[in-house]
């Protein structure tokens, strides 16, 4: 980690860049491959002293300021306002790939909302439809987790869903015609 220091009508002490470096480590525990560079910015102004942080990793960029009377407190202030946002990024990236892809199941808002009409139909996944004996499917339905399974018969040519019931036997169900 490269940490570049700015001092604008100021000086920066010895004991603010030690400050810096020892923030600095934390946030690069935060961010997923480290910090590559930072910059640290001060700035006094009359009463006010001004901090401001840029950092660079691999995958994000983060830019803060704060300003106060004290040059400690406004340089804990703007890391720890970094680190804020690094963790809420680092969340948002770890739940999107949980999810496989963005958020597009958000509910919304009351006003927006269809009448409830009954159950809503869930698509949870597609299965491929095989073709096989019954004998066939019998023994996949006993081996799969799902407890049912959808096949296209091998006689008929029918598609058919054979189904685990709860006294332990296999239903089937056929179309019609």
């Amino acid at each position: 980690m490269r940490i570049e220091f700015t001092g604008r009508h100021a000086e920066i002490p010895p004991e603010i860049k030690r400050l810096a470096e020892r923030k600095l480590e934390k946030l690069a525990r935060v961010l997923p491959g480290g910090i590559i560079r930072a910059h640290v910015i001060v700035t006094t102004d009359k009463h006010r002293q001004i901090a401001e942080v840029s950092v660079h990793s691999k995958r994000l960029d983060l830019t803060a300021a704060e300003a106060s009377s004290d040059l400690g407190a406004s340089l804990s202030a703007v890391i720890d306002k970094l680190t804020r946002g690094a963790q809420r990024q680092v969340g948002k990236w770890r739940t999107t790939r949980k999810r496989g892809g963005p958020d597009r199941t958000r509910p919304r808002p009351p006003e927006e909302q269809p009448p409830e009409l009954g159950p809503r139909v869930i698509r949870s996944r597609r299965f491929p439809v095989k073709p096989m004996t019954l004998d066939e499917a019998a023994l996949e339905v006993g081996n799969s987790p799902e407890g049912f399974l959808v096949f296209r018969d091998a006689v008929t040519e029918r598609v058919s869903v054979l189904y685990k019931r709860k006294d332990g036997n296999l239903g089937l169900i056929e179309p019609e015609a």
